[in-house]
């Protein structure tokens, strides 16, 4: 048998035994195929994932006046020409003023952004239009933005995002009180009408943001999608992990809690319009990876001391529940974690794995030294993650999308099934080369392999 026609037959044994969730046979088969892709695995294990920073990319500085900015707006763009006139008049409009540097990275968008810009160049003296000669990732257009900046305070303004006229003030302004703080976000609006402004939308829902604590982050992206943060942070702690898709802000502002505290504004400041073609609104991927980033630094969960038993109260609606099934999946912020456990392990029991999962976490959550809480957070995780592959593989059949091979590879790595994980992101470089996150995990996962399963 040809080598060609080999790979073939493996591949389908390996998408078969993926589907009938039989792990081990599909780690090994996985084995075989990366020996057998080893020459074309070798070429992307010897690519530097940083050397697009080096790459000469196109700067139009009109009327562009370098001076010491308060604070410096990255926006990145591609395929987004309908949200930049709006998205400029609304950092124009600012109460910084010329205190605020606008940066607009275009990731080689077809559309006619840079059109756009120009035009706002004519009559402004603070915007920066850097255009790349091929597309890249969110993370390395903010990457670029982080090199270029030189505001002392760094937001990201999404194309598709609107502030309150008086935000970025209010966000700095908490920052400079607080020097023991990085990070500052607040409240903000939620629309599903596009273009809309602060002071003129139909937002359906206003976010309520717990305070600031690693325990909070941890638990959830408390920070949202229009943060302001100090610019040093990244001389100190590197920048934005381009081996995420969408959560490489997370999993940086997780590890600036090391460092700095945060302030939250309870007052919203922005408005956030959301669809299911968002970028973050896509796939199981943006979720996968929110749940990686947690697993990755839940280590880091302080003990709450919380006691692990329930009230009167609560052990007679247990008693009186007949059909867990009946009850609203709704998660009582003030609910004991013992409580929540029950809850979670009645719905683990009846097959209800999705369900079962969130209260268990976050029972968990409120009370992270407990082994009990973890083990089953443990559990839950890895049948769900399970069940998440066997759906990837099956859609993968009919769409071999580059999010699908992500995000099987993704939940293969948090299943430990490190060969499955690496052929996958092998076939995501493959199939999309300037998908740059593929190379990096690609790599992170064969430097492993070489050290014994150690980074």
């Amino acid at each position: 048998m040809k080598q060609q026609q080999l790979v073939q037959s493996l591949d389908r044994s390996l998408f078969a035994a993926l589907e009938a969730g039989e792990l081990q046979q599909a780690e090994h088969l996985a084995t075989a195929l990366m020996r057998m892709h080893h020459d074309q695995i070798a070429q992307h294990a010897t690519c530097e994932p940083l050397s697009y920073l080096d790459m000469p990319c196109y700067i139009r500085d009109t009327n562009y006046r370098s001076r010491r900015y308060l604070a410096t707006a990255i926006v990145s763009t591609y395929k987004a020409a309908r949200f930049m006139r709006g998205r400029l008049e609304d950092l124009l409009a600012q109460s910084l003023g010329s205190r605020l540097e606008i940066l607009v990275i275009d990731s080689a968008s077809p559309e006619n952004e840079s059109d756009i810009v120009a035009e706002y160049q004519e009559i402004s003296d603070n915007i920066r239009y850097i255009r790349t000669p091929r597309r890249e990732t969110v993370y390395q257009a903010w990457n670029r933005g982080v090199r270029l900046a030189q505001g002392e305070f760094l937001t990201n303004a999404n194309t598709d995002d609107r502030l309150r006229y008086d935000a970025l003030e209010q966000l700095t302004g908490a920052l400079l009180q607080r020097p023991d703080a990085g990070i500052a976000f607040a409240n903000f609006h939620i629309t599903d009408h596009e273009n809309e402004t602060f002071a003129s939308h139909h937002a359906h829902t206003t976010t309520n943001r717990p305070a600031y604590s690693l325990n909070a982050l941890l638990e959830n992206s408390i920070t949202g999608s229009q943060p302001v943060w100090r610019r040093i942070l990244h001389e100190e702690l590197g920048l934005f992990d381009i081996g995420y898709t969408s959560a490489g802000d997370y999993e940086f502002f997780i590890r600036a809690a090391h460092a700095t505290d945060g302030i939250r504004i309870t007052t919203p400041l922005g408005l956030v319009w959301t669809s299911p073609d968002t970028f973050s609104g896509k796939g199981k991927l943006p979720t996968l990876e929110f749940y990686a980033i947690r697993e990755r630094y839940r280590h880091l969960l302080a003990p709450t001391g919380c006691q692990e038993i329930i009230s009167d109260n609560e052990a007679d609606y247990l008693e009186k529940l007949q059909n867990v099934a009946a009850m609203p999946l709704q998660i009582d912020i003030g609910a004991s974690p013992e409580f929540l456990y029950e809850i979670g392990a009645r719905y683990e029991n009846v097959g209800d794995w999705g369900s079962a999962w969130r209260y268990l976490q976050r029972a968990w959550y409120l009370k992270p030294e407990s082994e009990r809480y973890r083990k089953a957070v443990e559990r839950l995780l890895a049948i769900n993650l399970l069940q998440t592959v066997r759906e990837l593989v099956h859609e993968s059949s009919d769409s071999n999308s580059i999010d699908t091979l992500l995000s099987i590879a993704l939940a293969c790595r948090m299943l430990g099934c490190m060969q499955l994980a690496a052929l996958f992101y092998f076939k995501a470089a493959v199939a999309c080369p300037e998908q740059i996150a593929a190379v990096v995990n690609l790599q992170q996962l064969l430097v492993m392999d070489r050290n014994g399963g150690k980074l």
